[in-house]
């Protein structure tokens, strides 16, 4: 079973610190707390989600000293040195990857140079099949970047801290460093090899270094769903009539619930929220691009794109701050008071 990371259950409002979106809206929930039948505190707890796996490679296709030496009129050859004595098995799966792609992209020249038309069929057959090994399994090295590089493995654990309200930092570089890998993903598709600049993907991962937005980003709307969903809820078991604004008795506390809505979710949760759902639909159509070759089993994919069983992330997200405005729609309704 996966362990809860993180747990929103207790107001942290430290002096000197800034107010973290949690915080308002349990802070929220105990100000409703008092004068509604609610528990003051949630109880919601975020689970790790599962990782993309990593695929072991079958051995390529090798080619010997021998075949190596008759082809140093190519620049192959010097990229198959080079990655012998310097990367060999503890290459990363991003060197791996730029590596084959540098691979694919440099043996075609090498088969048409005229001194390759010379030698024997046997060495000109092993470049041809070793193009089209890494051709076929240029998605698998791809995949295997997003199962194992921490740049990209860490956006989708869960963050300790959120995004703040105003936070910015990280977004523009995320954005462009998602479009070069969604670039990359593409030319892969459509075996494009030559349009791919191994150096794209070192830049993305160096903007991706240290960068939490994404991580935020995506814990954070996960964080603001299950709280969402946890106070709708527990305000759903209320009876609105009976218990709020029963008939023919004058109670003032339907004005401090409807201040305290304003106050808290009007003015401050759902303008964050809808920021969340912005950011998600500039950012998920990048991360569908990167993640294309990944199946579609219950990992990152289909938990933030849904599935037939599994409602997309940015639509639980929607739903869940639909829901919670239903319920105050419904509360002002049968109070007959106006939403202003």
């Amino acid at each position: 079973m996966l362990k809860p990371l993180l747990i929103f259950s207790t107001v942290m409002m430290l002096v000197g610190c800034a107010e973290q979106p949690t915080d308002v809206h349990e802070e929220y929930r105990h100000r409703l707390a008092k004068f509604v039948s609610i528990a003051q505190t949630s109880d919601v707890a975020l689970e790790s989600w599962p990782q993309f796996d990593y695929s072991e490679l079958a051995p390529s296709t090798t080619i010997s000293l021998i075949q190596l030496g008759q082809l140093n009129h190519c620049q192959l050859a010097g990229h198959i040195a080079s990655h012998n004595n310097q990367l060999g098995k503890v290459a990363t799966p991003s060197e791996l990857f730029k590596y084959h792609i540098r691979f694919i992209q440099l043996v075609e020249p090498c088969l048409k140079h005229p001194k390759t038309i010379h030698l024997n069929t046997d060495l000109k057959q092993a470049l041809a099949d070793a193009r089209t090994q890494k051709v076929h399994m240029a998605s698998v090295y791809f995949n295997n970047i997003l199962a194992r590089e921490p740049e990209l493995t860490r956006m989708t654990t869960l963050s300790a801290s959120q995004l703040g309200f105003e936070e910015q930092a990280g977004k523009v570089q995320s954005q462009e460093a998602l479009e070069l890998l969604a670039q990359i993903a593409d030319n892969i598709e459509a075996e494009n090899f030559n349009a791919i600049d191994p150096v794209e993907l070192t830049a993305a991962l160096s903007s991706l270094n240290n960068n939490d937005y994404v991580r935020k980003l995506l814990t954070s709307t996960r964080a603001h769903i299950a709280l969402n969903n946890a106070l709708t809820l527990a305000l759903e078991d209320i009876n609105i009539s009976e218990n709020i604004c029963p008939p023919n008795r004058a109670n003032s506390d339907t004005v401090i619930l409807h201040n305290i809505f304003n106050m808290f979710y009007i003015k401050q949760l759902q303008p964050y929220q809808a920021h969340l759902s912005g950011d998600l639909q500039r950012l998920t159509p990048l991360l569908a691009r990167i993640w294309q070759f990944m199946p579609d089993t219950d990992n990152p994919k289909t938990r933030v794109f849904g599935s037939i069983q599994r409602t997309s992330l940015l639509q639980q997200l929607k739903q869940a701050s639909k829901n919670h405005v239903l319920w105050w729609q419904n509360f002002y309704k049968q109070c007959d008071i106006k939403p202003v």
